[in-house]
């Protein structure tokens, strides 16, 4: 039987009269229970949502406490690492010395040739330089074992370079004497010592002569001079310690200004020895006049080189019987040399720093430079490109002959005239420098 569109729609119709409402209530339950549902996740999701936020929340407070608590520490401990922690050598106040005006010297420039250079083979930091019968010696160190507190006395004749001894520790000068025997001053990390190192048919023996004064041990020895009498004159930086060798040593009297150093003589027939001059702000150099009557001492922090009878006994540096040859430097002094002529030529470690004297009488400054390290320091104290590094004055008139000038050549810390040049041991430098006279 077929069915109509008549009939068909009257199916429908009666079909939506009987089952059309509870499908309608069907529906409508269905979808109030997922608005349910809906509103039951979405409150769960607020809910999870307002946790995480308090959580992150409380979080970052907990983060921002601990690095105000962290900052708080870091902040403490700089102010005590900068200005309460102990230190060995407190500064002491003191009067910046005069600067002194321009002398009208000749002018001199380093050679940059490779005649006018001495190539040490490795060797650098060169601490001191003299010339023997046509050969240069110089105190310096294996480039390659820097880290082993050895020194090596090395003589070169401009092309080869042989060491002559080995030391423990750093050899910061020697000298020949009229006998033949050599005469060191060794720094190491326990103090320092004058030896003697004697050849024969055995070789070379190194024996310490003096290592104390009065039952106290030497501080940091940094230059030796041969008399002609046979007396040998040695020189004590400053007597604080000396763990981090003549340098750290050198900008640590710098800036505290102790005025501990010393000069001593030692008799080799007697055996004894004699404080010649005291309180130096860093005894860095000594020179003796040609026939040995008058010695030279470089005076580091006071930037002037004093000058005294080599017989001299208990002198204080500016006292009675102690005169400056030379005053205002415009640099810190520190090796020196004498020319037969009577010449003496004087080596600038650092340039002079207007900050330090500006707080010459600021110990808390000068306090915080001595704890603050090494990289500040140099800063403070580094020879800028125009700077002279090596001054020469005629001792028996006091004029100034000549000024040797190297850009950016750096601290000078040994030399050594030789006929018509001078030889300069820079620091750091595997080269021996040299200036034309």
């Amino acid at each position: 039987m077929r069915i109509g569109l008549v009939e068909f729609l009257l199916i429908l119709a009666i079909a939506s009269l009987t089952i059309g409402p509870q499908v309608a209530l069907f529906v409508d339950r269905w979808l109030r229970r997922a608005n349910r549902v809906n509103a039951r996740a979405a409150r769960r999701r607020a809910e999870y949502a307002a946790q995480a936020a308090a959580e992150r929340d409380a979080l970052l407070k907990r983060f921002r406490t601990a690095s105000t608590v962290f900052g708080v520490c870091i902040l403490l401990a700089l102010v005590y690492t900068l200005v309460f922690r102990p230190i060995d050598t407190p500064p002491q106040a003191y009067d910046a010395p005069a600067v002194r005006q321009d002398t009208g010297a000749a002018q001199t420039a380093l050679a940059t040739d490779d005649r006018g250079t001495l190539d040490l083979g490795g060797y650098q930091n060169v601490d001191c330089i003299r010339a023997r019968d046509g050969l240069v010696y110089a105190a310096a160190c294996d480039g390659a074992a820097l880290k082993k507190c050895r020194s090596d006395l090395v003589r070169t004749d401009g092309g080869h370079t042989a060491a002559v001894l080995t030391v423990d520790g750093e050899l910061t000068g020697f000298a020949f004497d009229g006998s033949g025997d050599l005469w060191l001053s060794i720094l190491t990390p326990g103090g320092g010592s004058l030896c003697r190192a004697a050849h024969d048919s055995w070789g070379t023996a190194v024996e310490q002569v003096v290592t104390q004064i009065d039952g106290a041990p030497l501080g940091a020895v940094s230059a030796v001079e041969a008399a002609p009498d046979g007396r040998i004159y040695f020189a004590v930086a400053a007597a604080a310690g000396a763990a981090d060798g003549l340098e750290s040593t050198l900008r640590t009297e710098l800036l505290a200004h102790t005025g501990t150093g010393c000069v001593y003589v030692y008799d080799p027939a007697a055996r004894s020895v004699q404080k010649v001059l005291g309180g130096v702000a860093g005894a860095a150099g000594l020179a003796l006049s040609p026939d040995g009557s008058t010695l030279y001492v470089s005076d580091l922090a006071n930037r002037c080189v004093w000058r005294v009878s080599a017989d001299a006994q208990d002198l204080t540096a500016g006292g009675k019987n102690c005169s400056s040859l030379v005053s205002g430097l415009p640099g810190y002094p520190g090796a020196l040399a004498m020319d037969p002529d009577g010449t003496l030529y004087i080596g600038y470690r650092w340039a002079r720093s207007s900050w330090l004297e500006k707080n010459a009488g600021s110990t808390l400054l000068r306090g915080i430079a001595l704890r603050a390290g090494r990289n500040l320091q140099e800063k403070l104290f580094s020879l800028p490109a125009d700077a002279p590094c090596t001054e020469a004055v005629d001792t028996a008139d006091g004029s100034w002959q000549r000024v040797v000038s190297g850009r950016g050549a750096g601290s000078v810390t040994a030399l050594c005239p030789v006929e018509s040049r001078l030889y300069l041991g820079l620091a750091g430098s595997e080269k021996v420098r040299s200036a034309n006279l």
